[in-house]
């Protein structure tokens, strides 16, 4: 991720599978997505989240606290597959995140902190091949 289209590509691969998430848990479209990557962190923000009934709602007495509890939950729910993603994105591990819906401002914010690059997927069956390498001529061609 050194060179600064690369990063670019991933922030654009992030902010698409943020607004997915968001918006196949939510059931709403989300305004602009933002992401921006650092060297040792992943920051994200989603703009208008809650459709029109949600912001009448915030203005009810109860309805602040009704809707952040369904943020939360919401958010409970994509923040695993969205760690995941960002992890693989930075192919290091997130050592630290935390996703939260602002209500008030009608904006979700996400923030990771990287840790060490992500261990190498072991390869099935890599332990059982001879020494030498494989052979995939048949016997026939020997």
């Amino acid at each position: 991720m050194a060179d600064a289209n690369g990063v670019q590509q991933h922030e654009m691969a992030l902010a698409a599978r943020l607004r997915l998430l968001w918006e196949q848990a939510h059931g709403a479209p989300a305004g602009e997505v933002h992401v921006l990557i650092g060297p040792d962190s992943v920051a994200a923000w989603l703009d208008d989240v809650l459709s029109l009934a949600e912001r009448a709602v915030i203005k009810r007495a109860d309805g602040q606290h009704l809707m952040e509890r369904y943020a939360e939950q919401l958010l409970a729910v994509i923040q695993p597959e969205l760690q995941a993603h960002v992890e693989a994105v930075a192919g290091r591990n997130v050592v630290s995140g935390s996703i939260r819906a602002d209500v008030d401002t009608g904006r979700v914010v996400c923030f990771f902190l990287l840790g060490e690059p992500l261990a190498p997927l072991p390869v099935p069956g890599a332990d059982s091949l001879p020494s030498g390498g494989c052979d995939a001529r048949a016997d026939s061609d020997r």
